[in-house]
């Protein structure tokens, strides 16, 4: 018969074992993208009047770049980006320090985005939901729209739709354009867990 301890022995190596597959496992970007999946939603062929770029985050550039290519593929007429004002980069041609919206002006246009199709969304006061208040500075625009496109990283896609159909209604179609696949994006490096936290705090209080 075995004892107490030896059973308690077992369980932590087996524990331990499961631990290290685990990790070992979730250190390649195929298996991470796997564990996005049910985070993930994606209209490949997303048409609307606009593009909205979700914000912030290192994978701002990947989300701009999906959103040159929509309007190049001529899927959108014009491109949507939050307003941020904050001070970013010293930019040594204009000799002042660019603000991030101008820096992402300034990545469009590269991609050969005209600037007449280029506008920002004042920030909202609600930044604790960010994704939220984000969709609500669409909202309340002057413009309305009928069909938007929102872009964004791979994990928060599901969470971005959730929060645009919420406050757009059915008034509105919502599509989801992700900026890359699950496996690729640079957000597939962070924290996994942390998405799946979200989406169950907007569930309930977005």
């Amino acid at each position: 018969m075995v004892d107490v301890a030896t059973k308690w022995k077992r369980r932590f190596w087996l524990i331990l074992i499961a631990w290290a597959v685990v990790t070992l496992a979730s250190s390649f970007a195929s298996v991470r993208g796997v564990l996005i999946q049910p985070l993930y939603v994606h209209d490949g062929d997303a048409r609307g009047e606009i593009a909205y770029v979700m914000a912030d985050g290192p994978a701002y550039w990947e989300r701009l770049f999906a959103a040159s290519d929509l309007y190049h593929f001529h899927r959108v007429e014009q491109i949507y980006l939050l307003e941020e004002l904050n001070s970013s980069s010293y930019n040594f041609v204009r000799r002042q320090n660019d603000t991030r919206l101008q820096r992402a002006i300034d990545y469009l246009a590269m991609r050969g985005v005209p600037a007449d199709v280029i506008h920002s969304v004042p920030v909202q006061p609600n930044v604790w939901l960010g994704s939220r208040s984000e969709a609500a500075g669409v909202a309340n625009l002057p413009q309305k729209f009928t069909r938007i496109v929102v872009v964004t990283s791979p994990p928060h896609t599901r969470r971005s739709k959730l929060c645009f159909q919420r406050e757009f209604g059915d008034d509105t179609e919502i599509s989801v354009y992700a900026a890359t696949s699950p496996g690729q994006s640079v957000e597939t490096h962070f924290p996994i867990w942390l998405e799946y936290a979200k989406l169950v705090v907007y569930w309930f209080c977005a």
